[in-house]
C-alpha cells in the first residue's frame, strides 16, 4: 500500500502543481521544451495514476513494495490490516479507475475527432467554392478579401489559407515569413496536439493540469512557429508582418494573438538572451518535473510517521 500511496501522491502533485509550475516559467525562447513540459506532465500525471491502479490489482505485492516495505518496517503490521479491510474494495476501485476514466476520455475524443473533421469538410467545400489554388504551390488557397489573414488548415493534405490583402499589405520579406510560419504549424502537427490538449480538458475540467494546458499550448505553439519561421526568413520580417497585421486588424476581426506583445519582444531580443532563457527554462523544467517524486518521498514520509505513532 506504501507503493501505490506514493504513486497516487505523486499524480496528484503533477496534476495541481504542475500547470502553476509551468505557467511562470518563460519559455519564449524555448517554446518547444515548454511543449514538451506539458506533455511530459500529462504522462507523469496518467503514468503516475495507471501506475497505482495497477498495484492496487496486482496479485499479492506489487514489483517494488516488497523493498519499499523493507525499508519501512514499522509498517509491517499495520499494512496486513489494511489490506485484509480493503481486500474486498480493491477489483471495484481498480476496474472503475480504470473504464470511468477511459471511457470518458474516449467518448470525448471521438466527438472532437468527428465535429473537427465535419468542420474541416464544410470548410473545404467552402474553400472550393470561394477560393482559388495559386498557381506554384499546391498547398496554397486564395480568397479574396481585404482583411489580412492567413491561417493552415490541417488534416489529410493540409493547406494554407491567405487573403489578398494580407498579399497586398506585406513585403517580399514578409510574406515568406508569414508562410513559414504556418507551415510550421503544419510541419509541427501543432493543430494535434492542441486538440489532444482541448480533449483531456473536456473530459476532465476539474484537474488544474488538464484545464490549463489549451491556453498555454495556444501561446507556445504560436512562440515554437515563430522559431521556425525566424530561422527561415529572419526575425525582422516575422515581426515586421505581425505588427502590419496588427494595424490592420479591426476590433470585429480580431486575428491577432493576444501574446503578440511577448512574441515581438522574443522576436527582437538578442541571440545571447535568448540562449541564457532557454538554459534558465531548462533548469526550472528539471526542477518542476522533481516534484512529483519529492512529494512521494514526503508522502512515504508522512505515512510511515503516523503508523509508527499508531503501531507504538
Amino acid at each position: 500500500m506504501i507503493l501505490i500511496a506514493a504513486l497516487l501522491v505523486a499524480a496528484v502533485a503533477v496534476a495541481v502543481a504542475a500547470p502553476a509550475a509551468l505557467s511562470r516559467i518563460d519559455f519564449s525562447a524555448a517554446p518547444v521544451l515548454g511543449m514538451a513540459a506539458w506533455l511530459g506532465a500529462f504522462a507523469a500525471a496518467l503514468g503516475y495514476l495507471a501506475l497505482a491502479l495497477i498495484a492496487l490489482a496486482w496479485p499479492g505485492y506489487p514489483p517494488g513494495e516488497t523493498f519499499v516495505g523493507s525499508a519501512l518496517t514499522c509498517l509491517g503490521a499495520l499494512e496486513p490490516i489494511v489490506v485484509t479491510w480493503t481486500a474486498g474494495l480493491i477489483a471495484p476501485v481498480t476496474a472503475i479507475g480504470f473504464t470511468a476514466p477511459t471511457g470518458q476520455l474516449a467518448r470525448i475524443a471521438l466527438g472532437h475527432r468527428e465535429r473537427g473533421a465535419a468542420l474541416r469538410r464544410k470548410h473545404n467545400e467552402l474553400v472550393e467554392v470561394l477560393g482559388r489554388a495559386d498557381a506554384v504551390r499546391a498547398d496554397l488557397v486564395w480568397l479574396e478579401h481585404p482583411a489580412p489573414l492567413a491561417y493552415s488548415v490541417a488534416g489529410r493534405g493540409g493547406y494554407v489559407v491567405v487573403t489578398d490583402g494580407l498579399a497586398q499589405c506585406l513585403t517580399e520579406a514578409q510574406w515568406r515569413a508569414v508562410l513559414a510560419h504556418e507551415h510550421a504549424h503544419l510541419r509541427g502537427f501543432h493543430h494535434r496536439i492542441l486538440g489532444v490538449c482541448q480533449v483531456f480538458a473536456r473530459a476532465f475540467p476539474w484537474i488544474p493540469l488538464f484545464a490549463a494546458a489549451p491556453a498555454a499550448m495556444t501561446t507556445l505553439i504560436e512562440f515554437a512557429a515563430d522559431r521556425a519561421a525566424a530561422a527561415e526568413a529572419g526575425p525582422h520580417a516575422l515581426a515586421a508582418a505581425l505588427r502590419t497585421v496588427a494595424a490592420r486588424t479591426t476590433t470585429a476581426l480580431d486575428l491577432v494573438d493576444t501574446s503578440l506583445d511577448s512574441r515581438l519582444q522574443c522576436l527582437s531580443a538578442p541571440p545571447e538572451s535568448r540562449s541564457a532563457a532557454r538554459r534558465r527554462a531548462l533548469l526550472l523544467v528539471v526542477g518542476t518535473m522533481l516534484l512529483a517524486p519529492a512529494a512521494s518521498v514526503v508522502a512515504i514520509g508522512l505515512i510511515t510517521a503516523v503508523a509508527a505513532v499508531i503501531t507504538i
